[in-house]
Order: C-alpha cells, then structure tokens, then sequence
C-alpha cells in the first residue's frame, strides 16, 4: 500500500495515543479535537491471556488538515 507523504496530501498525523483506560484517552481525545484534530481509528491492545477480557491500553490516531 503506498502512502502518500504530508506534504502530498496536506494531512498531518500524530502518533498513535496511547492511554491506560477509555477514560483518560476521551479527555485525550478531547483535548486534541479543542486543537483541530480529527479521530480516525480507535481502538484496544487485549492483554496476554486470551481468556480474559481485559485490555492492556487504549489506542487513537488523530489527524488534522493543513489547509
């Protein structure tokens, strides 16, 4: 898959966020969207054993428009 660079297509994407639990990655997210920022993946990193439904972190990637 190509990618185009930010430059290119006037994107500028922050590395992924990553928080402990879904609380403080919302105020994150929060904070980041009063900046400009846009959410466009979120998600959830399992913990090691596969029998328990617990999550180790949270993850989001935010992005903004260079216009």
């Amino acid at each position: 898959m190509y990618t185009r660079l930010t430059s290119q297509n006037g994107v500028f994407r922050i590395p992924p966020i990553q928080r402990r639990n879904d609380k403080e990655l919302d105020m994150a997210i929060a904070d980041l969207e009063k900046r400009g920022f846009i959410l466009v993946r979120r998600g959830k990193i399992p913990s090691q054993s596969r029998s328990d439904q617990t999550y180790r972190r949270v993850w989001a990637i935010m992005e903004r428009y260079k216009f």
